[in-house]
């Protein structure tokens, strides 16, 4: 299941709060993107931030990593999760059935 995580900002980050756990977060992070379960990771143009592609068997399990992740446990951010799939209204343009995998 591809599932986007786009982070957001809690009230209790501050600058030198985010430097303490920032090596922490990036280890954990490359860790997950090694076990291919981050497999994309963008930095936020509008303002600072994260978002991560990741793929995971659900949604649960995806929150279970996300909440390890060493921010997350101090506090700092939290990730809103999004699960996405195919674009399923591109079948109306079909004048055939969908193919099965």
């Amino acid at each position: 299941m591809k599932i986007l995580a786009i982070d957001k900002v809690m009230p209790d980050a501050t600058p030198d709060k985010v430097k303490e756990t920032f090596m922490d977060e990036v280890n954990y992070t490359v860790k997950m993107y090694l076990a291919d379960v981050v497999r994309e990771m963008y930095f936020r143009q509008d303002r600072s931030g994260t978002i991560l592609m990741l793929e995971a068997p659900s949604l649960e399990e995806a929150r279970g990593l996300i909440n390890k992740m060493p921010m997350v446990q101090a506090g700092l951010i939290d990730y809103e999760l999004i699960p996405v799939g195919p674009f399923v209204p591109l079948a109306l343009l079909l004048d055939e059935e969908t193919p099965t995998q």
